[in-house]
Protein backbone atom coordinates (compact mmCIF):
# COMPACT_ATOMS: atom_id res chain seq x y z
CA UNK A 1 0.00 0.00 0.00
CA UNK A 2 3.17 2.04 0.97
CA UNK A 3 4.17 1.84 -2.68
CA UNK A 4 0.68 2.76 -4.01
CA UNK A 5 0.66 5.72 -2.55
CA UNK A 6 4.19 7.21 -3.46
CA UNK A 7 3.20 6.50 -7.41
CA UNK A 8 0.59 8.30 -6.34
CA UNK A 9 2.69 11.05 -5.07
CA UNK A 10 4.84 10.77 -8.24
CA UNK A 11 1.61 11.70 -9.98
CA UNK A 12 0.76 15.02 -8.31
CA UNK A 13 4.21 15.84 -7.64
CA UNK A 14 3.38 18.61 -10.18
CA UNK A 15 0.36 20.83 -8.95
CA UNK A 16 0.87 23.13 -11.12
CA UNK A 17 -0.67 21.16 -13.73
CA UNK A 18 -2.94 19.02 -11.40
CA UNK A 19 -4.79 22.41 -9.67
CA UNK A 20 -3.48 25.60 -11.64
CA UNK A 21 -4.25 23.87 -15.26
CA UNK A 22 -7.73 23.25 -14.85
CA UNK A 23 -8.35 26.64 -13.01
CA UNK A 24 -7.32 28.39 -15.65
CA UNK A 25 -8.77 26.40 -18.22
CA UNK A 26 -12.34 27.25 -16.49
CA UNK A 27 -11.23 30.52 -15.88
CA UNK A 28 -11.14 31.17 -20.25
CA UNK A 29 -14.66 29.51 -20.41
CA UNK A 30 -15.78 31.83 -17.99
CA UNK A 31 -14.58 34.81 -19.38
CA UNK A 32 -16.02 33.62 -22.80
CA UNK A 33 -19.14 32.57 -21.54
CA UNK A 34 -19.65 35.85 -19.57
CA UNK A 35 -18.93 37.88 -23.48
CA UNK A 36 -20.76 35.75 -25.60
CA UNK A 37 -23.72 36.29 -23.16
CA UNK A 38 -23.35 39.94 -22.93
CA UNK A 39 -23.58 39.91 -26.99
CA UNK A 40 -26.42 37.59 -26.71
CA UNK A 41 -28.36 39.90 -24.48
CA UNK A 42 -27.89 42.79 -26.33
CA UNK A 43 -28.66 41.77 -29.53
CA UNK A 44 -32.32 40.40 -27.70
CA UNK A 45 -35.76 42.45 -27.63
CA UNK A 46 -36.72 39.80 -24.55
CA UNK A 47 -34.91 40.43 -20.83
CA UNK A 48 -32.34 38.56 -20.02
CA UNK A 49 -34.50 36.66 -16.73
CA UNK A 50 -37.07 35.94 -19.12
CA UNK A 51 -37.83 32.18 -20.03
CA UNK A 52 -36.99 31.97 -23.56
CA UNK A 53 -33.43 33.54 -22.50
CA UNK A 54 -32.93 31.06 -19.62
CA UNK A 55 -34.10 28.25 -21.73
CA UNK A 56 -31.38 28.63 -24.72
CA UNK A 57 -29.20 29.86 -22.02
CA UNK A 58 -28.84 26.64 -20.60
CA UNK A 59 -28.29 25.09 -24.04
CA UNK A 60 -24.77 25.98 -23.00
CA UNK A 61 -22.31 22.90 -22.96
CA UNK A 62 -18.84 25.01 -23.46
CA UNK A 63 -18.15 23.64 -19.76
CA UNK A 64 -18.47 19.62 -21.53
CA UNK A 65 -15.85 20.33 -23.97
CA UNK A 66 -13.58 22.54 -22.39
CA UNK A 67 -11.75 20.33 -20.36
CA UNK A 68 -11.41 16.81 -21.97
CA UNK A 69 -8.33 17.28 -23.93
CA UNK A 70 -6.59 18.64 -21.15
CA UNK A 71 -7.34 15.77 -19.30
CA UNK A 72 -7.04 13.10 -21.49
CA UNK A 73 -3.37 14.21 -22.19
CA UNK A 74 -2.87 14.38 -18.73
CA UNK A 75 -3.67 10.84 -18.34
CA UNK A 76 -1.35 9.91 -21.22
CA UNK A 77 1.61 11.56 -19.72
CA UNK A 78 1.03 10.15 -16.37
CA UNK A 79 1.55 6.55 -17.22
CA UNK A 80 3.99 7.44 -20.26
CA UNK A 81 6.24 9.98 -18.59
CA UNK A 82 5.85 8.26 -14.91
CA UNK A 83 6.14 4.70 -15.62
CA UNK A 84 9.86 4.11 -16.57
CA UNK A 85 10.96 6.35 -13.02
CA UNK A 86 8.39 4.78 -10.75
CA UNK A 87 9.81 1.00 -12.22
CA UNK A 88 13.34 2.51 -11.73
CA UNK A 89 12.53 3.04 -8.37
CA UNK A 90 11.31 -0.70 -7.48
CA UNK A 91 7.95 -0.41 -8.01
CA UNK A 92 5.96 -3.09 -9.45
CA UNK A 93 3.39 -2.21 -12.47
CA UNK A 94 0.68 -3.57 -10.46
CA UNK A 95 1.34 -1.09 -7.55
CA UNK A 96 2.08 1.42 -10.45
CA UNK A 97 -1.34 1.05 -12.11
CA UNK A 98 -3.14 1.13 -8.56
CA UNK A 99 -1.28 4.41 -7.62
CA UNK A 100 -2.22 6.00 -11.15
CA UNK A 101 -5.91 5.06 -10.41
CA UNK A 102 -5.99 6.86 -7.14
CA UNK A 103 -4.15 9.62 -8.62
CA UNK A 104 -7.09 10.00 -10.92
CA UNK A 105 -9.56 9.66 -8.79
CA UNK A 106 -7.84 12.59 -6.53
CA UNK A 107 -7.92 14.34 -10.15
CA UNK A 108 -11.62 13.61 -10.48
CA UNK A 109 -12.52 14.55 -6.87
CA UNK A 110 -10.77 17.85 -7.12
CA UNK A 111 -12.36 19.31 -10.37
CA UNK A 112 -15.67 18.08 -9.53
CA UNK A 113 -15.22 20.16 -6.05
CA UNK A 114 -13.86 22.96 -7.93
CA UNK A 115 -16.91 22.80 -10.16
CA UNK A 116 -19.51 22.22 -7.37
CA UNK A 117 -17.67 25.88 -5.83
CA UNK A 118 -18.32 27.71 -8.81
CA UNK A 119 -21.33 26.63 -9.17
CA UNK A 120 -22.37 28.10 -5.69
CA UNK A 121 -21.05 31.54 -6.35
CA UNK A 122 -23.23 30.80 -9.79
CA UNK A 123 -26.32 30.57 -8.01
CA UNK A 124 -25.68 32.73 -5.05
CA UNK A 125 -24.41 36.03 -7.81
CA UNK A 126 -27.74 35.60 -9.71
CA UNK A 127 -25.42 33.54 -12.88
CA UNK A 128 -22.58 36.15 -12.19
CA UNK A 129 -24.53 39.14 -11.91
CA UNK A 130 -25.29 39.32 -15.95
CA UNK A 131 -27.52 36.28 -16.30
CA UNK A 132 -24.73 34.04 -17.32
CA UNK A 133 -25.08 30.38 -17.50
CA UNK A 134 -22.01 28.30 -17.37
CA UNK A 135 -22.68 25.59 -14.53
CA UNK A 136 -26.43 26.06 -14.23
CA UNK A 137 -26.81 24.19 -17.60
CA UNK A 138 -28.80 21.22 -18.49
CA UNK A 139 -25.62 19.23 -19.35
CA UNK A 140 -24.68 19.47 -15.75
CA UNK A 141 -27.91 19.16 -14.37
CA UNK A 142 -28.75 22.47 -14.56
CA UNK A 143 -28.02 23.50 -11.10
CA UNK A 144 -28.37 20.40 -9.01
CA UNK A 145 -25.45 19.72 -7.22
CA UNK A 146 -25.31 15.90 -6.87
CA UNK A 147 -25.69 15.57 -10.88
CA UNK A 148 -22.85 18.26 -11.39
CA UNK A 149 -20.44 16.20 -8.95
CA UNK A 150 -21.34 12.63 -10.15
CA UNK A 151 -21.13 14.16 -14.13
CA UNK A 152 -17.65 15.75 -13.39
CA UNK A 153 -16.45 13.30 -11.37
CA UNK A 154 -16.98 10.33 -13.80
CA UNK A 155 -16.20 12.77 -17.04
CA UNK A 156 -12.73 13.42 -15.02
CA UNK A 157 -12.28 9.44 -14.66
CA UNK A 158 -13.29 8.55 -18.04
CA UNK A 159 -10.98 10.96 -19.92
CA UNK A 160 -8.16 10.25 -17.68
CA UNK A 161 -8.36 6.62 -17.98
CA UNK A 162 -8.51 6.99 -21.97
CA UNK A 163 -5.48 8.63 -21.87
CA UNK A 164 -3.53 6.40 -19.37
CA UNK A 165 -4.88 3.28 -21.75
CA UNK A 166 -3.09 5.33 -25.10
CA UNK A 167 -0.09 6.13 -22.71
CA UNK A 168 0.08 2.27 -21.84
CA UNK A 169 0.25 1.14 -25.41
CA UNK A 170 2.89 3.86 -26.41
CA UNK A 171 4.62 3.07 -23.36
CA UNK A 172 4.71 -0.86 -24.68
CA UNK A 173 4.40 -0.47 -28.87
CA UNK A 174 6.02 2.88 -29.23
CA UNK A 175 4.82 5.68 -31.20
CA UNK A 176 2.63 3.70 -33.67
CA UNK A 177 0.98 1.70 -30.59
CA UNK A 178 -1.86 4.60 -30.39
CA UNK A 179 -2.36 5.10 -34.03
CA UNK A 180 -3.21 1.55 -34.55
CA UNK A 181 -5.28 1.46 -31.56
CA UNK A 182 -6.79 5.24 -32.65
CA UNK A 183 -7.89 3.91 -35.99
CA UNK A 184 -9.02 0.59 -34.68
CA UNK A 185 -11.19 2.58 -32.54
CA UNK A 186 -12.67 4.90 -35.06
CA UNK A 187 -13.08 1.80 -37.46
CA UNK A 188 -15.38 0.24 -35.28
CA UNK A 189 -17.14 3.47 -34.29
CA UNK A 190 -18.31 4.20 -37.68
CA UNK A 191 -19.12 0.47 -38.28
CA UNK A 192 -21.46 0.38 -35.15
CA UNK A 193 -22.69 4.09 -36.33
CA UNK A 194 -23.36 2.55 -39.69
CA UNK A 195 -25.39 -0.13 -38.05
CA UNK A 196 -27.57 1.41 -35.61
CA UNK A 197 -28.07 4.10 -37.97
CA UNK A 198 -32.02 3.94 -39.06
CA UNK A 199 -32.64 3.39 -34.77
CA UNK A 200 -30.09 6.45 -33.93
CA UNK A 201 -32.97 8.19 -33.37
CA UNK A 202 -34.75 6.08 -31.28
CA UNK A 203 -31.39 5.14 -29.07
CA UNK A 204 -31.07 9.07 -28.54
CA UNK A 205 -34.42 9.45 -27.17
CA UNK A 206 -33.78 6.43 -25.13
CA UNK A 207 -30.20 7.62 -22.98
CA UNK A 208 -30.82 8.17 -19.61
CA UNK A 209 -28.23 9.15 -16.87
CA UNK A 210 -28.39 5.60 -15.23
CA UNK A 211 -27.30 4.49 -18.82
CA UNK A 212 -24.71 7.16 -19.20
CA UNK A 213 -23.43 6.21 -15.46
CA UNK A 214 -23.30 2.35 -16.66
CA UNK A 215 -21.22 3.51 -20.04
CA UNK A 216 -18.85 5.82 -18.53
CA UNK A 217 -17.92 2.49 -15.72
CA UNK A 218 -17.92 0.19 -18.68
CA UNK A 219 -15.59 2.52 -20.52
CA UNK A 220 -13.61 2.95 -17.00
CA UNK A 221 -13.63 -0.84 -16.95
CA UNK A 222 -12.30 -1.70 -20.38
CA UNK A 223 -9.63 1.15 -20.37
CA UNK A 224 -8.08 -0.31 -16.72
CA UNK A 225 -8.08 -3.48 -18.15
CA UNK A 226 -6.76 -2.57 -21.18
CA UNK A 227 -3.70 -0.53 -19.22
CA UNK A 228 -3.07 -3.48 -17.70
CA UNK A 229 -2.81 -6.07 -20.67
CA UNK A 230 -0.33 -3.34 -22.59
CA UNK A 231 1.73 -2.69 -18.99
CA UNK A 232 2.53 -6.38 -18.10
CA UNK A 233 5.31 -6.53 -20.86
CA UNK A 234 6.36 -3.11 -21.36
CA UNK A 235 9.76 -2.46 -20.66
CA UNK A 236 11.14 0.40 -19.17
CA UNK A 237 12.48 2.46 -21.45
Amino acid sequence: MNRVLKVTRLHLNKMSTFAITPLMILGIVMVVSVVIAIAIQRALTNPADSAAYVEGARQNSAIIWSLPGFLIYYGVQAVATSYPFALALGTTRRDFILGTIVANIVQSAYVALLLLALLGIELATGHWFAGVYVLDTYAVGAGNPLTLVVTAFLGVMVCLTVGGVFGAVWVRFGAKGPTFVGLALALGFAVVLLIVAPQLGEIIAAITSTSLVIAALVIMAICLIGTWFAMRRASVR
